[in-house]
């Protein structure tokens, strides 16, 4: 049945059928053929995948992210990059790379901090001399972050379904999130270099107070979300309401950007972004359903033993596994997916649950950043107007500079627990 329904989801895919439809419509049918389970299942399955308290958080932060993109927050997170980046060889690379950073504290999704910091300073990186290729690969990159740093849609929905701590999952993600940003801008200063871009004017200490000054707002709410979660003052799922609440009063009332008229637009974008999302993860609830239900796991966990018993080979070996799967899945369906597979694997082989958690949702970010699937780079390219043949001699050292980071991480465990343990335990 698990075969049947994963072959049918290709054909679906194969076919244009959009992913959410592919993966509902693909084990439905494999259900119906077999005939051995109820269909009535399918509907209990369906609304059970979405109804859960840690989904909620969804919504709140995309429209969280909606409301201050609109509100003109990211204007002054680029100022404040700029400020203090700006001057470096590769000057506006860097800019793109620290507000894609800083925006990840707000964003929670990739595609999110792409659209929207992509839209300003690819144009600009390529009036600095940036090839095409080179600018859609930064910010394809630097935009990737958006799901590490905390808040992160893909983490919510991970430890939705396999119960971890939201909270803990969220601070993991903030000491291997700069590493990844910092390996990002060395091969950019690289690239810089060997192209002659040079830096723009160096900001006085008096003017990058002003630009922390005009944007004191921007930074504050990852700091109220963050610390609201961690303090135990509020949930994931609440904080996102008040990071809601936070952005409307300092788009509409502080900045003055957002005016009345645009809120609608405002929440019709956000409404259809999670639309999009809920649909996937109810679909997708389905596959995982049957995924266990044919102890594909246990399969797994059979089938690995016989290769070795060491936990870094095997962690090496699923990140191998998750590049592939991330190659062809978008993210949050792979994510979905393979989450019910792996989380007992990892465990099997005593790695801690919440260092896995970090490197499934990293792998799987920046494996979606690579062809045929795409989504985050095709978006950076259409901002470029770069063609695949201008981005993939450019995509392969910045992949490689990811790919040195999660060895990092899966050697050195403590890069990704430190602070969880710190606040935690």
């Amino acid at each position: 049945m698990l075969l049947t329904s994963f072959v049918l989801f290709m054909v679906f895919l194969f076919l244009g059928v959009p992913i959410a439809f592919s993966l509902g419509c693909g084990s439905i049918l494999a259900i119906l053929i077999k005939g051995s389970v109820s269909p009535m299942l399918v509907a209990q399955k369906l609304f059970s995948g979405v109804n859960s308290f840690s989904l909620m958080a969804i919504p709140f932060f995309m429209l969280s992210g909606e409301l201050m993109e609109a509100g003109g927050i990211s204007e002054r997170l680029v100022e404040i990059a700029r400020s203090f980046l700006g001057h470096i060889t590769g000057g506006i690379g860097m800019v793109d790379i620290g507000t894609s950073a800083l925006f990840a504290g707000v964003s929670g999704s990739a595609a999110a901090d792409t659209a929207a910091v992509g839209s300003m300073l690819i144009p600009s990186m390529l009036k600095e001399g940036y090839p095409a290729g080179l600018a859609a690969v930064i910010q394809a990159t630097a935009g990737s972050l958006g799901p590490i740093i905390p808040p992160s849609m893909t983490m919510i929905i991970y430890c939705s379904l396999t119960g971890l701590s939201i909270g803990e999952c969220f601070m993991a993600g903030i000491v291997p999130g700069v590493i990844i940003a910092v390996g990002t801008a060395l091969v950019t200063y690289m690239y810089a270099k060997r192209l002659g871009i040079k830096g723009g004017k160096k900001y006085t200490w008096g003017e990058r107070a002003k630009a922390v000054k005009d944007g004191v707002f921007a930074i504050i709410m990852p700091v109220i979300i963050i610390g609201g979660i961690v303090s135990g003052i509020f949930t994931p799922t609440e904080s996102g309401a008040i990071a809601c609440i936070y952005a409307l009063i300092v788009s509409m009332f502080i900045y003055k950007n957002l005016k009345l008229a645009q809120l609608p637009a405002v929440l019709l974008k956000a409404a259809s972004m999670n639309g999009m999302c809920l649909l996937i993860v109810a679909g997708a609830s389905i596959f995982s359903w049957l995924v266990a239900f044919e102890k594909f796991p246990t399969f797994v966990v059979k089938t690995l033993v016989g290769l070795t018993d060491n936990k870094y080979i095997i962690m090496i070996l699923l990140v191998i596994f998750l590049l592939f799967v991330g190659m062809f899945i978008e993210t949050l369906s792979a994510t979905i997916i393979v989450a019910p597979i792996l989380m007992p694997v990892a465990a099997s082989y005593g790695i801690d649950s919440i260092q896995f958690a970090l490197i499934m949702v990293i792998t799987l970010v920046y494996a979606g950043v690579t062809p045929p699937v795409g989504g985050v780079l095709f978006i950076t390219m259409g901002i470029a107007r770069a063609k695949m043949k201008d981005v993939l001699p450019y995509l392969v050292p910045y992949l490689a500079s990811v790919c040195i980071c999660l060895l990092i991480f899966i050697f050195v465990p403590q890069v990704a627990l430190f602070i969880p343990n710190l606040l935690y335990h």
